[in-house]
C-alpha cells in the first residue's frame, strides 16, 4: 500500500509541475480589476431591471462596471437534468457577498440548490466558501439531506451496463473546514466529516454482487462514517468563481477513528489541481485544466462511501457519465475546458470541454480502462459583479448523453 501511495505522490507531481511549467512559459496576462472586466459589460439584470425599475441612478452606474454592494443573489428555478439521472425540478439559489474590505477580500459564496423528480429523489444540498475579511479565513460547508435512490454496476473499472442494480438511501452529510491563511497564496487547517447512510435497500442482480466478492457480501442497511481532515491548499486563481488566470492546489486527508464508524477505522486521501490561462485583457478568453486523486483505504470501507463517478465535492465531475456508473478505492480524473465570449459585451459566451476517468480494479493498483467523455455549452451571464453564468450544457460519453442546467462554473 506504501508504494502505491508514494507512486500517487508521483503521478501527482508530474501533473502539478506540467500545469506549473505551462503557466511559467505562457505568463498570464494582467489579473482584470473590477472595472477593467466590467466596464459595459452586460448581464442579464441589465435588460431585466428596467422593465420594473427606470431611471434609477443605481442601475445607471452598471454599465460602468462599478458596484457598491455587499450582497449579489441569483435565482434560477428550471427543470433539469441531475446528477442522478432524469428529469426534476430544481431551484437553485446562490448568494454571493463580501466579508471584508473588497479590495482585499475575495467573494463568498452560499448555494442552497434543492430538487426533486417527484418520484423518489428528494435533496436539500446547502454549500458554503466564506472568506473572511483580507482573506485571513477561509470557512468551507457542505451539508445535504438526500432521499436517494440511484443505480449501482458494482466494484470496478470496467463493470457491463447490463449489472444496473437500484440502490435505495438515505444520506445525511455533514462537512466543515476552517483554513487560516499563510503568506499570499497559502492556506491550512482541520475539519471533521459525518457520513451517514441509512435505509438501504437493493434486490440486486447476480452480476453486481459478484462484483462485490470477495469483499462485499451484502450492503448494510445502515453505515456512518464520521472523522477530521488535515487541508492543505495553495491558491493564486484571481476569483472564487469563474477564475480566469492562477492556479489551485489542495491535498486533504481525513481519518475515520474505529470508535466514530459502523465499519471499523479507515481513511482517505484527496488531491485536486486546477489552472487556469487566460489569452486576452479584454475578453473572457481561458483554457482551464482539472485534475484530481481520490484514495480510500481501510480494511472495509463502507460501499456508498468509496470513490465514484460523479461524486467529487459539487457533483460537477464526469458530464457525459452517469454518476455512480464506476466504483472502486481508487479514482483519477482529468477534465479540460476552453471557454470564450460569443458577444462584445460578455452576455452570451460559450465553452468545449473533454474529459477522461479512471477507476482501479478493487484492491489493487491496475487503471486497465478509460472513460472519455466530451461536450460543449452555452454560458448566459447572469450576475456580472459575481461573475455567475447561466450553463447549459450538453455532454456525451459512448453509453450516456445529458443536458446540464446550472448556476457557475463547473470548475
Amino acid at each position: 500500500m506504501w508504494k502505491f501511495i508514494n507512486l500517487s505522490y508521483f503521478y501527482l507531481f508530474v501533473i502539478v509541475f506540467n500545469l506549473y511549467s505551462y503557466s511559467v512559459n505562457a505568463q498570464p496576462k494582467k489579473v482584470y480589476t473590477n472595472t477593467d472586466t466590467l466596464l459595459h459589460q452586460r448581464d442579464v439584470i441589465d435588460y431585466l431591471k428596467p422593465l420594473f425599475k427606470k431611471d434609477s441612478l443605481e442601475f445607471k452606474k452598471r454599465d460602468t462596471g462599478i458596484s457598491n454592494k455587499r450582497f449579489y443573489f441569483s435565482l434560477l428555478p428550471t427543470t433539469a437534468s441531475v446528477p442522478g439521472g432524469g428529469a426534476a425540478f430544481v431551484t437553485s439559489t446562490n448568494v454571493f457577498f463580501y466579508m471584508g474590505d473588497r479590495k482585499l477580500t475575495k467573494m463568498s459564496e452560499l448555494s442552497f440548490t434543492p430538487y426533486t423528480n417527484f418520484n423518489g429523489h428528494y435533496v436539500f444540498p446547502l454549500r458554503s466558501l466564506i472568506w473572511l475579511n483580507k482573506n485571513s479565513y477561509k470557512l468551507i460547508g457542505d451539508l445535504r439531506f438526500m432521499i436517494y435512490p440511484q443505480n449501482s454496476w458494482g466494484l470496478g473499472g470496467n463493470t457491463p451496463d447490463e449489472q444496473a442494480t437500484q440502490i435505495n438511501y438515505n444520506y445525511f452529510r455533514f462537512y466543515e473546514t476552517a483554513l487560516k491563511r499563510f503568506g499570499k497564496y497559502f492556506s491550512a487547517g482541520m475539519g471533521i466529516n459525518v457520513d451517514h447512510h441509512s435505509s438501504i435497500s437493493t434486490l440486486g442482480n447476480k452480476g453486481f454482487y459478484e462484483s462485490l466478492q470477495p469483499f462485499y457480501d451484502s450492503l448494510e442497511t445502515f453505515t456512518y462514517a464520521s472523522g477530521y481532515n488535515v487541508t492543505v491548499q495553495y491558491e493564486s486563481s484571481n476569483y472564487t468563481n469563474n477564475p480566469s488566470a492562477g492556479m489551485f492546489l489542495s491535498a486533504s486527508f481525513r481519518n475515520n477513528p474505529s470508535f466514530l464508524n459502523s465499519t471499523g477505522s479507515w481513511n482517505q486521501w484527496y488531491f485536486d489541481a486546477r489552472k487556469y490561462i487566460s489569452f486576452s485583457k479584454s475578453t473572457h478568453n481561458v483554457l482551464a485544466f482539472w485534475a484530481y486523486y481520490w484514495l480510500v483505504n481501510g480494511e472495509y470501507i463502507p460501499f456508498l462511501d468509496l470513490p465514484s463517478s460523479g461524486w467529487d465535492s459539487y457533483e460537477r465531475s464526469a458530464r457525459g457519465i452517469k454518476q455512480s456508473r464506476y466504483r472502486s478505492d481508487k479514482h483519477w480524473y482529468f477534465e479540460s475546458e476552453y471557454r470564450r465570449n460569443i458577444t462584445r459585451n460578455g452576455l452570451l459566451g460559450f465553452v468545449v470541454f473533454a474529459s477522461v476517468s479512471t477507476f482501479s480494479e478493487f484492491k489493487t493498483t491496475k487503471f486497465d480502462y478509460w472513460h472519455p467523455a466530451g461536450g460543449f455549452g452555452l454560458r448566459i451571464k447572469l450576475n456580472k459583479f459575481s461573475r455567475s453564468n447561466i450553463t447549459l450544457d450538453y455532454a456525451f460519453s459512448k453509453e450516456y448523453n445529458n443536458v446540464y442546467l446550472n448556476i457557475s462554473e463547473v470548475f
